[in-house]
């Protein structure tokens, strides 16, 4: 086989292997503990919302932001759209999702209005809960 064959052969099977990160919102807390499956429910949420609104703006995902999501998060509310006043994303758990988001396929504009929801929001406070009882 040719050098090129080859490299368009290695460049096929790279771009056929899904790169999308796990959904693990804490390492700590054990999958099957409740508050862990009630953070993955929460973000799996934002992320079936996201595809809502994209398709509704007919706008294309560079991924699959819902794989491994639990379809019942598909029925849980999210408000995505950005708050009028917002904390700005910061180091740490914030970084980590807004980070998470882009890497799961939402775009960096979408992204970036989720950053500013009060489902966002919500789920950051609802991890810090989950940690404080930790």
């Amino acid at each position: 086989m040719s050098p090129i064959k080859m490299s368009a052969f290695a460049l096929c099977v790279l771009a056929a292997c899904d790169q999308t990160p796990p959904i693990v919102v804490e390492d700590n807390l054990p999958v099957d503990d409740p508050r862990q499956q009630a953070l993955v429910m929460s973000e799996c949420a934002i992320y079936y919302a996201a595809v809502t609104k994209s398709a509704e703006a007919g706008q294309a995902l560079s991924g699959n932001p819902t794989k491994d999501c639990p379809i019942e998060a598909r029925a849980r509310a999210a408000d995505i759209n950005p708050m009028v006043s917002v904390p700005p994303v910061t180091p740490g758990y914030p970084e980590t999702l807004y980070q998470r988001m882009i890497a799961r396929g939402v775009p960096v504009a979408m992204a970036d209005d989720i950053a500013k929801s009060k489902a966002f929001w919500d789920l950051v406070a609802q991890r810090d809960s989950a940690y404080a009882d930790f």
